[in-house]
């Protein structure tokens, strides 16, 4: 294979009916994304205060123990989407119902192991990240909360695997509505912590029933029996087993800094920590958007063995990704300290050093996604599983060594050095073994010129800010700090576009998909209703 594709061939201009189901399930994912995140954002400064730091900690911290027990599952879940995907675009409804029916009957089963599992292990666990006594009920009901999420998403996973992200996004959406609800609910009437898992229950729940109607509107074919076939789960298993190490690494990656915190300082520590980790969080949250139907339109053109489309949107996929995610990584490290006086007010000053070393390594994770989601989508998971693996090892290593130097923050630099290690090798061993071509050609056409842009650009920030320092004064005033951050970004992105262009970074192709993109979603906008079934036809 030739180390790139020429420019020509390239360009997407939006007028296939695969680039536009692209597009739309992408435009619908990121609805959902930027609507959770705003939940998120406006929410979690109303728990905070409501539960204290210490309190806020322990549901932090409650929620990964618990989420680690999803990793026994066998990778089944893992493999739901790529699977579905496969059996809907050969329209063989007979295996659907047999993975939906198999699946729901095996997480009734994991979700009660899962919950006599955790109440065996209660009391190691708490000892180990010095959760007090008290917590016992609440650690129950998270639990459950779990057991029935785990349904829930094996709905929601059938809908992406159809590729009707517009319903599995909808569901999301309109599930937030009674969670900020109930959440208020049981924290006004003083119910607490317990509240909260009251709440997790309920919402976990109804997100299932919802999903499995929502899943039955869209597919009438769809018939639940009680039939379990192992076999056709075992199939799932070969697949979804390589997954289930990415998804263990993403426990460690992005939380086992929240245990080795409250090993050495306790879960209050870890409040501020999460604060700032959600704030980071952002940096993944909108790229993560871009690449999240590769894995089943990915699989979609392997199983019509489209290998040049593949290589196609994983190309244009990595350079638009590093684009956007070098600006926002900059932009969140800039402004961390004045993001989180605006969002929290004082108090939480130590968490700005989280976000400047979080950012980084969240930065680099999001850049080797492409390759990611385009090895699971091609049924490569192992490629993720490798570089997975380095992570799971780097990240409680260096965070235990750096944590005794430098406090709570060298738990989130040992997690940031982990991640930028394993995004390269990542990317590394996907272009060696299945691209055959060098890294070098996705870096230096992806990757180099954004960041260089992007260190540019901020020099130009920094330097601005040397010249009128009364600018970097209004950080001190609450609410004047969104005048101080649109002036940073305004200089920020008129230096990061202006370098793009000079180092050639964005060209005609990038320019005629642009313009494609927005006729196509303009035309989206004006008629959705009729848009929509066109494209999901």
């Amino acid at each position: 294979m030739t180390n790139s594709i020429p420019e020509e061939s390239q360009s997407i201009t939006f007028l296939g009916d695969f680039s536009k189901k692209l597009a739309t399930n992408t435009f619908f994912n990121f609805v959902s994304r930027c609507w959770n995140f705003t939940v998120t954002f406006l929410l979690t400064p109303y728990i905070l205060w409501r539960l204290g730091a210490g309190e806020f900690g322990v549901w932090v911290l409650l929620s990964i123990l618990t989420s680690s027990f999803n990793l026994l599952d066998l990778g089944i879940g893992s493999a739901f989407v790529k699977h579905i995907s496969e059996y809907y675009t050969r329209r063989d409804y007979d295996r659907i119902n047999k993975a939906l029916s198999s699946g729901f009957i095996f997480y009734i089963a994991f979700g009660a192991a899962l919950v006599v599992l955790g109440l065996a292990l209660e009391g190691p666990l708490f000892r180990l990240v010095r959760i007090p006594d008290g917590y016992s009920a609440v650690f129950l009901l998270v639990l459950i909360a779990f057991a029935c999420l785990n349904i829930s998403n094996l709905f929601l996973s059938a809908l992406r695997g159809i590729q009707r992200m517009d319903k599995s996004s909808s569901v999301e959406i309109k599930m937030t509505l009674p969670s900020v609800l109930g959440t208020v609910i049981f924290l006004e009437s003083g119910f607490g912590i317990l509240g909260l898992a009251l709440n997790a229950v309920a919402i976990s729940t109804l997100t299932a029933l919802l999903g499995c109607w929502t899943l039955k509107s869209v597919l009438p074919e769809l018939a639940l029996r009680l039939r379990f076939d192992g076999g056709l789960l075992r199939e799932m298993f070969g697949y979804g087993a390589k997954l289930q190490v990415s998804r263990l690494g993403d426990l460690v990656g992005f939380h086992i800094d929240k245990v080795i915190i409250s090993r050495f300082f306790g879960p209050a520590t870890v409040a501020f920590y999460e604060v700032g980790a959600r704030l980071a969080a952002a940096t993944r949250a909108i790229p993560l958007v871009m690449i999240s139907g590769l894995i089943p339109a990915t699989s979609e053109l392997d199983a019509r063995n489209d290998r040049e489309k593949i290589l196609r949107a994983y190309l244009l996929a990595s350079k638009y990704v590093s684009i956007l995610t070098v600006a926002l990584v900059a932009i969140v490290a800039l402004e961390a300290g004045a993001l989180l006086h605006l969002w929290l007010g004082h108090g939480f000053e130590q968490s700005t050093a989280f976000i400047q070393l979080l950012v980084i390594g969240y930065g680099a994770n999001i850049m080797g996604g492409p390759a990611s989601q385009t090895a699971a989508g091609i049924g490569r998971p192992e490629f993720d599983m490798k570089s997975t693996g380095l992570r799971i090892v780097l990240s409680p290593v260096l965070g235990v060594l750096l944590v005794t130097r430098l406090g709570p923050a060298g738990a989130a630099a040992g997690g940031a050095i982990a991640m930028v290690a394993a995004a390269a090798y990542l990317i590394w061993i996907f272009h060696r073994d299945y691209l055959t071509n060098s890294a070098w050609t996705v870096i230096r056409d992806a990757h180099l010129r954004p960041i260089l842009s992007g260190v540019l650009a901020c020099l130009a920030v920094l330097g601005f800010s040397r010249v009128a320092p009364q600018t970097s004064a209004l950080e001190a005033f609450r609410y004047l700090a969104p005048v101080k951050i649109a002036l940073d970004v305004a200089i920020f992105s008129s230096a990061y576009v202006l370098l793009l262009i000079a180092f050639r970074q964005v060209t005609r192709i990038d320019r005629n998909n642009l313009m494609g993109l927005l006729a196509f979603g303009a035309g989206f906008l004006r008629h959705p209703l009729r848009e929509r079934v066109k494209i999901y036809r």
